[in-house]
C-alpha cells in the first residue's frame, strides 16, 4: 500500500509492507506466520534533502542480528576525504580507503560526509543508532556500506512482540552538484597490445570427487579439446573420504595434458603430528600408489609450520595457501607464511543478487589483488575456482535453492546457463588479467551451475562453456585495455566492457563482453578490413539450442568501425598476426 503527496515545497511519499520471517527466527519455540510490520515515509524537500523514516512492529519476539537502514557509497569514493560524527560527539577527519581493509575503517557513526566528486560533498545523518563503514570490496562488491548496529553488540539480540521502534535517516547533497559530464564517446580497443601486458594466467578447471569415477568419454574429448593448464580437485574435512578414484584423476589428467592443484580444506595443525598429518600421509600414499604427482598442494588454511610439513611430504609440488573461501576470509587471515602461492575464490552474489551489482562487483578485483600482495608480499596468486554462484559459505549454512531464483550465496544461479553467464565470466578473467594473477580455476564441467548441464540423455553446453571453448585453446591470455575514443592517452579500461585476448594459430583473437542489458558501442581500428568478427548474443544461442550442430556464434564478416554489442553479448574478433602492427 503507497500514498503520495506532491507540492512545491516537495514531495512525501508513505509505504506500509511487512518483512516475512522464517520460522526459526522466533525466538523459542519456531513458529509459522511471523512477519515485521513496516510504516515507512520518505520526505523530500525543495532544496534537495531527503529524509526517510520507518517504523516497525514485530509479530513474534524474533531473533535478529540487525535490523535499519543500509546506506551504499560508491567505489569511485575511494581515496576521497570525509568527516565522520561519532556517538561520543568527536568528529573525525580521513579518507576512504584505497587498499581493502579488513574489518571496519569506521565506527560508532551517528552522521558523515565525504566527498563524492572533487570539491563536492555529500552528508548523511544517522540518529538512533551505532552504525559502521565497511569495504564491500572484501566480498566482490563495488561500494563501501554504512549499517545499522555496530559488530561490537550482542548478536543475534531479540525484537520483542508488540513493541515498536523507529529509525530515521537523513540525506542531502552539499552546495551546487557537479555539472553533468557530456556523454562519452564509444570506448576504443587499443591496439596493438604494449610490451607490459604480458601474458601471465593459467587457466584451470575445476573437478569433484564424482567425475574420476570412470571418466564419461565426452568429458574426456571436452578436456583433449580444450587442454587447460591444471584440473583442480578441492577436499573439503567432512567430504575428503567421499571415493576420489585416483586411477580415473589421471586418466583425467592424461586427457587433458594438465597438471593437478589438489586442495585440503579445514585441517587444523598441520605438521603437529595430530590428525591432520596422517589425513595428508594418507593421501600422499594413494596418489603415489595411483602414480600422480600433483603440481600444487594447497593446505587451506596453512602457515609456515604446515608449509614445511607440506614442502617434505609433496618435494615437486608448489605449495599453497590462503582460503577457500572470499576475499574477506583472506583479508582477516591469521595463518600465513612460507607459501609459493596464496588462493581464494570470488563469489560475486554473497550480499545480493541483482544483475547490476553483480556486474559492477568486477571492478573490484583490481583492489583485492593489490592489498592483497602488500600483505602477503613474495607470493603468486591463484584465484577460483570462482563462478556466480557460491560453492560453499564461510557464513553459515547456504539456502536452499533449486536453481531457478536469484538468491544470495546460493549453490546455483539461474544466470549461469545463459549469456549473462558467459559475460560475467569473461569480465572475470578480463579483470584477473588485469590484476596479474597467475593462474585461474574455472568452475567445473559439470555439477551444481557446471559449464554443461544434461538435458534428457544429453550434455549441453552453456554460453560460457561456449566462451572457453575459444580461450581454452589460446596460447596465452591477457587483459586488452578499453578507452575513450578521444582519449587515446590512458589505459584506463572502459566500463561496461571487457576485453580479453590471446594467440591461436596465425591468429590473434579477440573476446569482448557487454556487461550491460542495453548495447553497448565499441569503437574499433577505424575500420580494419583484416579483421573478422562474430556475435554470440541471444538470436545465435537461441539458433544454437534449435539446431545442436550450428555454432553459438553468428559469423558477421569484416569489422566495421564501430561494432555493436547486443545486451549481455559477446564478440570474437580474429585478426590475422601480420596485421598486429
Amino acid at each position: 500500500m503507497q500514498h503520495h503527496h506532491i507540492e512545491v515545497a516537495g514531495f512525501a511519499l508513505t509505504l506500509r509492507g511487512h518483512i516475512p520471517c522464517a520460522p526459526e527466527d522466533v525466538a523459542g519455540q519456531p513458529a509459522e506466520g511471523a512477519r515485521i510490520e513496516l510504516a515507512l515515509q520518505l520526505r523530500g524537500d525543495a532544496d534537495g534533502a531527503v529524509h526517510l523514516l520507518a517504523q516497525a512492529m514485530p509479530s513474534h519476539d524474533l531473533l535478529s542480528n540487525r535490523c535499519g537502514w543500509v546506506l551504499m557509497h560508491p567505489m569511485s569514493a575511494a581515496g576521497c576525504a570525509i568527516e565522520v560524527r561519532h556517538v561520543d560527539g568527536r568528529v573525525s577527519l580521513s579518507t576512504l580507503p584505497q587498499e581493502v581493509p579488513a574489518w571496519p575503517p569506521f565506527m560508532g557513526i551517528r552522521g558523515l560526509r565525504h566527498e563524492y566528486a572533487p570539491g563536492h560533498w555529500a552528508e548523511a545523518l544517522l540518529p538512533g543508532e551505532d552504525y559502521e563503514l565497511e569495504d564491500q570490496r572484501n566480498n566482490a562488491d563495488a561500494s563501501f556500506k554504512t549499517y545499522s548496529r555496530s559488530n561490537c553488540m550482542p548478536r543475534p539480540y531479540v525484537l520483542r512482540q508488540g513493541q515498536s521502534w523507529t529509525r530515521e535517516l537523513h540525506l542531502r547533497l552539499l552546495g551546487q552538484s557537479p555539472e553533468q559530464a557530456c556523454a562519452v564517446a564509444s570506448p576504443r580497443l587499443r591496439w596493438p597490445l604494449t610490451q607490459d601486458a604480458a601474458p601471465v594466467i593459467r587457466l584451470g578447471l575445476a573437478m569433484t570427487p564424482d567425475m574420476t569415477r570412470q571418466p564419461t568419454a565426452w568429458v574426456l574429448d571436452v578436456l583433449a579439446q580444450w587442454r587447460p593448464a591444471f584440473l583442480h580437485l578441492t577436499f573439503w574435512t567432512d567430504t575428503r573420504d567421499a571415493g576420489v578414484d585416483w586411477s580415473g584423476m589421471r586418466t583425467l589428467l592424461q586427457a587433458a595434458g594438465a597438471s593437478l592443484r589438489l586442495d585440503v580444506c579445514g585441517l587444523e595443525g598441520l605438521g603437529q603430528g595430530g590428525q591432520a598429518d596422517a589425513v595428508f600421509h594418507a593421501l600422499a600414499q594413494q596418489l603415489a600408489q595411483a602414480g600422480v604427482v600433483p603440481a600444487a598442494v594447497v593446505a587451506l588454511p596453512c602457515g609456515a609450520q604446515a608449509a614445511c610439513f607440506l614442502r617434505e611430504l609433496f618435494p615437486a609440488s608448489a605449495i599453497g595457501g590462503g582460503t577457500p573461501h572470499f576475499f574477506a576470509q583472506l583479508n582477516r587471515l591469521e595463518v600465513s607464511g612460507g607459501e609459493d602461492f596464496m588462493a581464494f575464490t570470488v563469489c560475486p552474489i554473497v550480499h545480493g543478487a541483482d544483475d547490476e551489482a553483480v556486474m559492477n562487483g568486477l571492478q573490484s578485483l583490481p583492489s583485492m589483488l593489490e592489498t592483497a600482495r602488500r600483505r602477503h608480499p613474495a607470493r603468486d596468486w591463484h584465484l577460483g575456482p570462482s563462478a556466480l554462484s557460491a560453492r560453499a559459505s564461510p557464513l553459515g549454512r547456504q539456502p536452499r535453492s533449486d536453481g531457478q531464483k536469484r538468491m544470495a550465496l546460493a549453490f546455483r544461479d539461474p544466470r549461469s546457463r545463459g549469456l549473462f553467464g558467459a559475460a560475467w565470466l569473461l569480465g572475470h578473467l578480463a579483470a584477473a588479467a588485469h590484476a596479474r594473477v597467475q593462474a585461474l580455476s574455472l568452475p567445473p564441467l559439470v555439477g551444481e551451475d557446471g559449464l554443461f548441464y544434461s538435458s534428457g540423455e544429453a550434455w549441453h553446453m552453456t554460453p560460457s562453456a561456449a566462451l572457453l571453448q575459444v580461450c581454452c585453446r589460446w596460447h596465452t591470455l591477457q587483459n586488452v585495455p578499453l578507452q575513450a575514443a578521444d582519449d587515446l592517452g590512458t589505459s584506463t579500461p572502459t566500463w561496461p566492457l571487457a576485453a580479453i585476448a590471446g594467440r591461436h594459430g596465425e591468429c590473434w583473437q579477440i573476446l569482448v563482453a557487454n556487461l550491460r542489458a542495453h548495447a553497448q558501442t565499441l569503437h574499433w581500428l577505424d575500420g580494419n578490413r583484416l579483421a573478422s568478427w562474430a556475435v554470440l548474443d541471444a538470436q545465435s544461442w537461441s539458433q544454437h539450442q534449435d539446431s545442436l550442430i550450428s555454432s553459438p556464434w553468428r559469423e558477421l564478416g569484416d569489422c566495421p568501425v564501430e561494432l555493436v554489442l547486443p545486451p549481455y553479448g559477446l564478440a570474437l574478433i580474429d585478426l590475422p598476426l601480420s596485421s598486429e602492427g
